[in-house]
């Protein structure tokens, strides 16, 4: 069997040109099973600007690509050509945009509802809402929580009354549904409050209910974990696992939740589904790819493994088997080793990234066996034609988002934790999202996972902003003002492409969370242990010890990190040095720090660095206008933050929130334009050495090139395997 060859042009290839060829990939078999895969939508609805990959693994821009009626004319496409195709989707798909935080995820899932997703497995930022939205949308048995009231006012701007009527998507004959839990006793959700529920079924074999819930409820499941599957005759089993690292978040996102890892649940599952019957076993994780190989590793049983959570695009599919890990080439046939390994078993794992592209697994199955398969990650650029009847959908959503007639936008109030007076001011949006706030000159986005220029100007942004506030020197030890501040290693965001336009949309994107921009001094010693710790989930050599996020943007700091030779006893840390303000780092002088805090943490931190003190926030005179005076303000709340499922507020009613910052900085830039030269890599903020040489010179910090047989796939953003020292893996090379 061959696979379909890709031929020129800046794109793996058109849709047009997919959906009039996929009948050439028919393989030999008559029992063929097709999966798609989309996966880390992160609330994105619309189009926007992307860097995408071609199939050698280079780069080209896309000014439009993604948007949600873009990924319905793929799928649709595919499903024309193998009508009995399962669509599978996980992780992180009601988080990521404005649209979908000021809704708790409701603005979103009214169009994914209009998909036909077979199996959902939801992603860490799927809990980022509570406890209660989650089980009102997303599980078929258990306890179903009334919305409480500070959620309920983003609850209210999206119901099921506000879905339009569309031939063949929405109306009775195309059998979409929209339900809204509210009858829960003793205290219902009023109607129109409720939450949109997933008509798609979501599985998760790791997920369970935890205290503050009853005894008796506490150590049962939350969802199923796993789905029985037929097609083309085919018996399969999709088994999910979620995120295990939702409690290092906020703490407010996983009350009445506990998580394993999911490795401790697979023997039984794979057993049980095997005595269903099941020809076919896929996994869909959003542990993330490091993790996702090593299970696929583990496991002989498992035929697929689809990840998620890392945002990676595996161009080729991964062959993976014990020790081994294979990437197979787009376009080309499997190499006789590959066919060797998936004949003794090994194990196909695919991951893609957001919106930008959909997957495609064409799985020749015979006598309960893979003999072949088809992999393509197929780009959702400017060559896909929007799907007419999903696009009118999105606009539906969109609406209350974009200026009227009259150039109003209608208000949204995201009250986070706490906020329980809805008379409470709580973040405001009151501006288009189209709302062009700034410009840049060079490449805005998340691409690194060491340094990368968005990062660098988001710390930047804080540390200015922050600095300008007179308060802050008012404050006993905080004379000479705010020292440094961060931006944290998320990986989601919209791409803005050098000399382009940045929108407010942009900036949501980039922080689609609603944390409140908070201030504390650090002791040195607990900054650089935070940081340490960082770089060590990003990079450690046991992939179940690694986490979400790359590493940090940094402001008003220098570093130089070893993370080829190090940490080991001896050194005890991946970081060689760090200077702030120019001098080197004094593990006993207090900093002063300003960055951002997650409603319902206890008290304690900025930014994943714990042990402060004399925590601060910042708030606006005016909730409504982001140019308003900053005022400090003390916590409104210190102590037993969380008791039990309810939440204090900390913040300030008025919270500065980090998009409130950037624009401000923003507004301070010479033609309000984010530029190379003031914010690109390569200017000493990190640098990569080799702390075993006298001097400690710099060493590339393209860890893909330093450690290629720590790589399988050179196009990865970050090492599958962690780096450092490689008997740190528990393996001693021979």
């Amino acid at each position: 069997m061959k696979h379909k060859l890709f031929t020129g042009g800046k794109t793996l290839l058109s849709v047009a040109m997919a959906i009039s060829t996929l009948g050439s990939q028919a393989l030999a078999s008559d029992s063929v099973v097709t999966l798609i895969e989309m996966g880390d939508l992160h609330g994105t609805l619309v189009p926007h600007a992307a860097l995408m990959k071609n199939p050698d693994g280079s780069e080209y821009e896309a000014d439009s690509a993604g948007g949600l009626a873009r990924l319905k004319t793929v799928v649709d496409g595919i499903r024309s050509d193998n009508p009995e195709a399962v669509l599978l989707s996980t992780g992180d798909l009601t988080h990521g945009s404005a649209e979908a935080m000021f809704t708790v995820g409701d603005a979103m899932m009214v169009p994914m509802n209009a998909f036909g997703i077979d199996v959902y497995t939801p992603g860490n930022w799927d809990f980022g809402y509570g406890g209660a939205v989650f089980r009102n949308r997303f599980t078929s048995f258990g306890p179903k929580p009334t919305i409480p009231g500070n959620l309920r006012t983003m609850t209210g701007y999206v119901s099921c009354d506000d879905v339009p009527v569309i031939a063949g998507l929405t109306d009775a004959a195309s059998g979409y549904t929209c339900d809204e839990i509210t009858a829960t006793a003793p205290f219902p959700t009023p109607a129109g409050k409720g939450v949109i529920k997933a008509n798609f079924t979501a599985v998760a074999a790791n997920l369970y209910n935890a205290a503050p819930l009853p005894p008796q409820a506490q150590g049962k499941p939350v969802l199923p974990p796993f789905k029985m599957l037929n097609r083309n005759g085919v018996s399969i089993a999709v088994i999910g696992i979620t995120a295990s690292i939702v409690p290092q978040q906020a703490d407010a996102f996983n009350i009445g939740f506990r998580f394993t890892q999911g490795v401790q649940e697979l023997p039984g599952l794979i057993a049980k589904v095997k005595s269903l019957g099941a020809e076919l076993i896929v996994v869909q994780s959003e542990l993330g790819l490091s993790q996702n190989i090593k299970i696929a590793q583990s496991f002989k049983d498992i035929d697929v493994m689809y990840s998620a959570h890392t945002h990676e695009v595996t161009l080729g599919a991964l062959l993976v088997r014990k020790n081994k890990v294979v990437r197979t080439t787009p376009g080309a046939e499997l190499t006789h080793r590959q066919r060797h390994m998936l004949r003794k078993g090994a194990a196909i794992v695919v991951e893609t990234n957001r919106d930008m592209y959909v997957g495609r697994l064409d799985l020749e199955i015979e006598h309960g066996r893979i003999e072949d398969f088809n992999w393509e990650a197929i780009p959702v650029d400017e060559s896909v034609t929007p799907d007419p009847a999903m696009a009118q959908l999105v606009a539906a959503m969109e609406e209350d988002f974009i200026a009227g007639e009259d150039g109003i936008v209608k208000r949204h109030t995201f009250l986070p934790g706490g906020f329980l007076n809805p008379a409470v001011k709580g973040l405001q949006l009151v501006d288009d999202l189209d709302t062009i706030v700034g410009y840049t000159d060079t490449l805005l986005l998340r691409h690194t996972v060491l340094e990368d220029t968005l990062n660098n100007f988001l710390a930047d942004a804080i540390l200015n902003v922050a600095n300008s506030v007179p308060d802050v020197a008012n404050v006993p030890g905080w004379e000479n003002g705010v020292d440094i501040s961060m931006a944290n290693g998320f990986r989601f965001g919209n791409a803005v492409l050098p000399g382009g336009a940045i929108t407010l949309r942009d900036l949501y994107t980039w922080f689609p969370i609603a944390p409140a921009v908070n201030i504390a001094d650090f002791s040195g010693q607990s900054i650089e242990s935070s940081l340490n710790t960082i770089l060590g989930a990003v990079f450690d050599r046991n992939v179940f010890m690694q986490r979400g996020g790359w590493y940090l943007g940094l402001a008003n700091m220098e570093q130089k990190i070893d993370l080829k030779n190090r940490p080991f006893s001896s050194s005890g840390t991946r970081i060689v040095e760090t200077k702030i303000g120019g001098a080197p780092l004094d593990p006993g002088k207090r900093y002063v720090f300003a960055s951002c805090y997650g409603h319902g943490n206890p008290l304690d931190e900025v930014c994943r660095t714990g042990g402060g003190a004399n925590h601060k926030f910042f708030q606006l005179s005016d909730a409504d206008d982001y140019t308003s005076t900053i005022t400090l303000a003390d916590p409104v709340n210190s102590t037993a933050i969380i008791t039990g499922p309810n939440v204090k507020q900390v913040a300030p009613d008025n919270f500065l929130h980090p998009v409130h910052a950037l624009r401000r900085y923003l507004d301070s830039l010479p033609g309000r334009t984010v530029t190379e030269a003031q914010f690109g890599t390569g200017q000493g903020r990190l640098t990569t050495v080799d702390s075993t040489v006298a001097g400690n010179p710099a060493q590339d910090s393209d860890l893909q090139i330093k450690q290629p047989d720590n790589t399988p796939d050179p196009t990865l953003v970050q090492p599958p395997f962690g780096a450092g020292p490689s008997f740190f893996s528990g393996r001693i090379a021979k």
